[in-house]
């Protein structure tokens, strides 16, 4: 039993260190491919983004074929597409594999999950499911630091070479000793048509954000946002209709599941949305190397585990909601940290306020899992593990995009202020202001033909405009945790009941 919870919680770890180990390695793609932004951002995106597309779809093909089968299928098909990601020759071709790869490695954690839940009777489930969320924050809190030292000695391309072997020993251990535990087969077909309405309706979604930035409200991303309010609402209609529905309306009558899906959405919002963008104020603003800047980010990532040991103590004496608002408080002090800092700021301002984030959604995220598998049926766990994942994954999708669109437009309405003020000859800071994309990743413009007095003034007016997006950004952050700690304040425990188990 605890062998399975070991090798399953692996297997998620991966899904969860391959979205932390490129905050480390997209400063280093961005200047070997010249990427834009809007590119850039689909290297985290793109993978994010497809995890988010086919978790539920995921966890219910555990529920339909079988969890143990569908996690270790997952397994194999993570590392075949971190070995093309690892070899791509160019910007497009790395998108598509991470996209590929995400779409394996939404497999992985609502399968793992399910696995635990059909494994583990009731009064040990608290205890599995936080080793599962330790497995977590370890990716967590190792990813910059791993990202750091494999870029800096092998390149951006290491990160992916670094999972193939972890994979295979998943696999191999796996096929012979993950167990089935209770397992429960869904007897149901699946929604097709659900799951491509869906995938489409995010697409829209997450494209026409992420649009914004450099094309602003154009024509195609007003449709993009048209066409994602009318999928979403064929979507609804859909799930009411149909008897095999992706995302069963059964799973929505406790309330507290539905909340608890909502506020571990808004908390990766805004502590994972702008993880992003931290290690490019390190790495491009203060011009600390990729392992440096891993180093610095690790507050937030080890104390993740701290705030799941507090949470959970606190989720059992006192009930689920005192753990998860004191999380959304905690995560919005941090943001509100954030919102303090200069381009030259010592790092005693930004270390504390990432701390205070990571003890914050540290206490948010394994209550909440607790909370949303406590309130859901046994049959439709796979299910029910993937619309939580679904909402971390798509929290922080939304979040790197939506913060980054404030950042973007923050940094084309200032840099030219900051340009004009610093002396930069017109015709220099013209060229830099058209650059405003690639200055919104803290990026110097490539202004050619300047002087080096020129080229270090515009260098940091891009620092304090990408510096002052960033505020910007961290204030909405604040904000939405604010409104997460009050609706955390209705979260009930589920019964500890055999029968709520199956």
């Amino acid at each position: 039993m605890w062998i399975t919870l070991v090798l399953v919680s692996l297997g998620a770890m991966m899904e969860a260190l391959d979205s932390t180990v490129m905050t480390i390695g997209n400063p280093q793609i961005a200047v070997e491919f010249g990427t834009r932004l809007s590119q850039l951002q689909w290297v985290s995106n793109g993978y994010m983004f497809a995890v988010v597309v086919f978790l539920i779809t995921a966890g219910k093909i555990g529920d339909r074929f079988g969890h143990r089968n569908t996690f270790l299928v997952g397994m194999v098909g993570f590392a075949a597409s971190s070995a093309v990601a690892g070899l791509a020759g160019s910007i497009e071709v790395l998108i598509a594999a991470r996209v590929v790869q995400g779409l394996f490695g939404a497999v992985l954690a609502p399968n793992s999950l399910a696995i635990i839940r059909n494994l583990f009777p009731f009064d040990r489930m608290k205890t599995a499911i936080g080793v599962w969320a330790g497995f977590g924050a370890l990716a967590m809190a190792a990813g910059p630091f791993i990202g750091g030292l494999v870029v800096d000695q092998f390149g951006w391309r290491g990160i992916f070479f670094l999972n193939i072997p972890i994979c295979a020993v998943v696999v191999v251990a796996g096929v012979w000793l993950i167990g089935k535990g209770r397992e429960q087969r869904l007897a149901a077909s699946i929604d097709v048509p659900g799951v491509v309405l869906l995938s489409a309706a995010l697409l829209a979604l997450v494209w026409g954000i992420i649009r914004i930035p450099v094309d602003g409200l154009d024509l195609v991303t007003v449709l993009l946002f048209v066409g994602f309010a009318l999928l979403a609402a064929l979507f609804l209609w859909r799930q009411r209709t149909s008897a095999n529905a992706v995302l069963p309306p059964a799973l929505f009558r406790s309330p507290s599941l539905s909340i608890a899906v909502v506020v571990i959405t808004m908390a990766a919002f805004v502590a994972f949305g702008s993880y992003f963008y931290f290690g490019l104020y390190l790495e491009r603003v203060q011009g600390h190397s990729p392992l440096l800047a891993g180093v610095l980010l690790l507050p937030q990532t080890v104390l993740f585990g701290v705030g799941a040991a507090v949470g959970g103590k606190l989720g059992n004496d006192r009930g689920p909601h005192v753990p998860m608002m004191l999380g959304a408080v905690l995560v919005a002090l941090g943001s509100v940290g954030i919102t303090l800092l200069d381009a030259d700021s010592s790092y005693a301002l930004l270390g504390p306020s990432l701390g205070l984030m990571g003890i914050g959604i540290g206490a948010i995220v394994p209550v909440a899992v607790s909370v949303i598998l406590g309130h859901s049926p046994a049959d439709l766990a796979g299910t029910a593990s993937g619309m939580q994942q679904t909402g971390l994954m798509l929290g922080a999708v939304l979040g790197t995009a939506i913060l980054g669109t404030i950042i973007s437009v923050r940094v084309a309405a200032d840099l030219p202020g900051r340009l004009a003020a610093a002396g930069v000859p017109q015709d220099a800071a013209g060229k830099a202001v058209e650059q405003a994309s690639v200055a919104a990743q803290g990026v110097l413009p490539r202004v050619g033909g300047v002087a080096p007095g020129t080229a270090a003034r515009i260098e940091a007016a891009v620092g304090q405009s990408f510096t002052g997006g960033l505020n910007t950004a961290m204030i909405v952050g604040a904000v939405l945790m604010v409104v997460a700690a009050v609706l955390a304040g209705r979260v009930k425990a589920p019964p500890a009941s055999a029968a709520s188990w199956g």
